[in-house]
């Protein structure tokens, strides 16, 4: 199945957001080239995740746009941004020298959200690794896994909002609020999905 040109749009879109955001990083005030990396790397990693979180309940309007090439651009986003959100902790750790940077902390309501991107981590892990084992799951309890990167997302958006250096840049944060609100609109159209098949089964059991 070709790609239609339609679908070239939304790549270009998706290249432009991708450069939009390096050039905000790049922009914003760093300590040294080591620490663009390290900030650039978990931006473009919770880009990468945002789209294909993002994209999940349209899978079938976007396989007609772009056959099956889409789903392998569908597990690209996937693991870059499982690689990207990883490199993130591990060049920190290396920093200050510690892997403590990898331990959830619990002390207070407070710093558990300003260290959420470390449980976040772990649970993005599980939902994207979940696909390993799809075949020998429950369809219910694979949903409920891979569900989890719409957490995964929310937990390190607030790490971000709260700690985050490249927050304090106007276009960052509001170009990461519209992203987390519309993975928000994602699950809820989802839902929505599921509810509208679920009333059509019914219907039809009815009959």
């Amino acid at each position: 199945m070709a790609i239609k040109k339609n679908a070239y749009y939304i790549i270009g879109g998706i290249l432009a957001l991708f450069s939009w955001i390096t050039i905000l990083c790049v922009l914003t005030p760093f300590k040294s080239i080591f620490d663009v990396f390290v900030r650039l790397g978990v931006l473009l990693g919770f880009t990468c995740l945002f789209l294909a979180t993002f994209t999940t309940p349209f899978m079938k309007q976007l396989y007609q746009l772009f056959g099956k090439p889409f789903m392998t651009l569908h597990h690209y986003f996937s693991i870059s941004g499982l690689v990207l959100i990883t490199l993130h902790p591990v060049f920190f750790a290396i920093e200050v020298g510690s892997i403590g940077v990898f331990i959830p902390r619990f002390d207070s309501w407070i710093v558990f959200w300003e260290l959420a991107g470390r449980p976040a981590l772990y649970i993005i892990y599980i939902a994207v690794l979940a696909v390993l084992i799809r075949k020998s799951i429950s369809p219910k309890l694979w949903r409920a896994l891979h569900g989890l990167n719409y957490i995964g997302l929310f937990f390190a958006y607030i790490h971000g909002l709260l700690i985050g250096t490249d927050f304090k840049n106007p276009g960052i944060f509001i170009t990461f609020t519209i992203m987390i609100v519309l993975v928000g609109v994602a699950l809820l159209y989802k839902r929505y999905l599921k509810y509208r098949l679920q009333k059509k089964m019914q219907s039809k059991r009815s009959e």
